[in-house]
C-alpha cells in the first residue's frame, strides 16, 4: 500500500510496509508517482524506507518518474534509500539521474509520521 501526503506543492509518496519495487508493485507505484508529477513545478519525494530491493521494472518505473518531473520542471528526490536499492542503481549507472536527500524540509516530524 502506498501513502501519499501532501504539503503545497510537495507531495510525499511512502509505502506502508516492506515491498520489493517490482514487477506486481511497480504498476500501481507508477500511476500513483505520475498522476502526482503531471503537474508542473511539483516536489515529489519518494520514501525507499521500506523497499529492500528494486528489480528492472522498478528502476524502470522510477526513470520514467524521474523523465517526466524533468519534462514538467518539477523535481523527484529519493530518500531513506537502503544500500541494496542504490547497488541495483548503480548497476545500471541510473544513481545519476537521482537527487538523494537524506530527509524531506518541508515535511515535519510529526507529518513523516502519520
Amino acid at each position: 500500500m502506498i501513502r501519499i501526503k501532501v504539503f503545497k506543492n510537495t507531495t510525499l509518496i511512502s509505502f506502508d510496509k516492506k515491498e520489493s519495487l517490482d514487477l506486481q508493485t511497480s504498476k500501481h507505484f507508477k500511476h500513483q508517482m505520475m498522476d502526482i508529477l503531471k503537474k508542473p513545478f511539483t516536489n515529489l519525494f519518494v520514501d525507499l524506507e521500506k523497499v529492500d530491493n528494486v528489480d528492472a521494472e522498478g528502476l524502470n518505473t522510477l526513470m520514467a518518474g524521474q523523465r517526466l518531473s524533468e519534462m514538467n520542471q518539477s523535481q523527484l528526490s529519493l530518500f531513506n534509500v537502503k544500500e541494496e536499492v542504490l547497488e541495483s542503481m548503480k548497476k545500471y549507472d541510473l544513481d545519476n539521474y537521482f537527487f538523494f536527500c537524506d530527509r524531506p524540509k518541508p515535511f515535519s516530524d510529526d507529518l513523516l509520521m502519520v
